[in-house]
């Protein structure tokens, strides 16, 4: 759309008029500087794509200031907030939010009326874990951080693969058998971890045709243009637990995805079914133009675990819950 320009008179303007004209003004300037302000994403490198950063759209930050605690010099803030869908401006139905980025259309009301069926259980594994950006870290929880260390862990105790034991051991514990692949698929090329991680996925699954469920587990990173990274948490039952976000592809970007509402459908129930067990858990549904490998199966998803601020205690927590969510989405789904 292109820019409206509007002309202002202000020859014979009343000083009452003036007096609005300027507070008028400073609020623009204000809600200009706000918006500068905003977090944006992690990167999520696409297949066979340059690497994007992708803008967060406007969020509802609970008490985003710092921390507590003195900042050492040469260190940048920490602050800890929650986003909320429901009273985020978020687009939205039954109790889903979601940010569509993706550019394509989607009918929000209809979703949850068309959830795909996973099919029936079979011998053998019913959920993949894999993780296309292996190498992601947390933080040690403080309200401070070093901007130049990395956020990125070559040591599976320390990154996403040690989150995906975790949910792992939490859905064995439910009776549901699980394969946590842990190659290290964002090495030797970042921009082309996903094309590994579809190799991996493939042979998992032409191995193993009972899996239902794939789990591409991530973590998220939010860093304002003044250097303030946030942790998105709330606090459950006394325990600090990181929020989620489920990121769902899409073909706009060319590469082939003809069910990819299947995807979304399954995750809007996931969605609804962890905002019902833990109210404010999750954040918006992310819509995203790129694929993320969800065409191998209707029941592929990426999961956002926090963020890098955010400590794996708080990751483990939430992957926890959301162990609970997918069982009971298998238990639905699978018929």
């Amino acid at each position: 759309m292109p820019a409206r320009h509007t002309r202002i008179r202000v020859s014979r303007f009343s000083a009452l008029s003036q007096i609005a004209l300027l507070n008028a003004m400073g609020g623009f300037l204000a809600a200009l500087c706000f918006f500068l302000m905003l977090p944006v994403c992690a990167t999520i490198v696409p297949e066979g794509e340059e690497e994007l950063q992708r803008p967060l759209p406007s969020l509802i930050l609970a008490q985003p200031s710092p921390d507590e605690g003195p900042i050492p010099e040469g260190m940048l803030p920490v602050s800890s907030i929650t986003i909320s869908g429901a009273s985020g401006g978020y687009e939205g139905a039954d109790g889903v939010y979601y940010q569509n980025l993706s550019g394509l259309p989607v009918d929000y009301e209809s979703l949850l009326e068309n959830i795909p069926s996973l099919g029936q259980p079979s011998d053998g594994a019913q959920v993949l874990i894999l993780h296309t950006h292996t190498s992601e870290a947390y933080s040690d929880g403080a309200s401070y951080y070093d901007p130049d260390a990395s956020t990125y862990d070559q040591d599976d105790r320390n990154n996403v693969v040690a989150v995906g034991d975790t949910l792992a051991a939490a859905l064995e514990r439910l009776g549901i058998s699980v394969i946590h692949d842990t190659t290290h698929c964002d090495t030797p090329s970042f921009n082309q971890a996903y094309n590994k991680s579809r190799t991996v996925a493939e042979q998992v699954l032409a191995e193993n045709p009972s899996v239902q469920i794939i789990i591409d587990l991530h973590r998220d990173s939010m860093i304002s243009a003044q250097g303030v990274k946030y942790r998105p948490l709330l606090t459950i039952d006394g325990v600090s637990t990181a929020q989620l976000m489920l990121v769902v592809g899409s073909p706009k970007n060319g590469l082939e995805h003809p069910n990819w509402q299947k995807n979304l459908a399954l995750a809007a129930r996931l969605y609804q079914i962890l905002e019902q067990n833990t109210p404010g858990l999750m954040r918006p549904i992310h819509i995203s133009a790129n694929r993320y490998n969800q065409h191998l199966l209707p029941g592929a998803m990426l999961v956002e675990v926090g963020t890098c601020a955010n400590t794996q205690a708080q990751a483990d927590a939430a992957v926890e819950l959301l162990a609970t969510g997918l069982a009971q989405l298998l238990q639905e789904t699978s018929s």
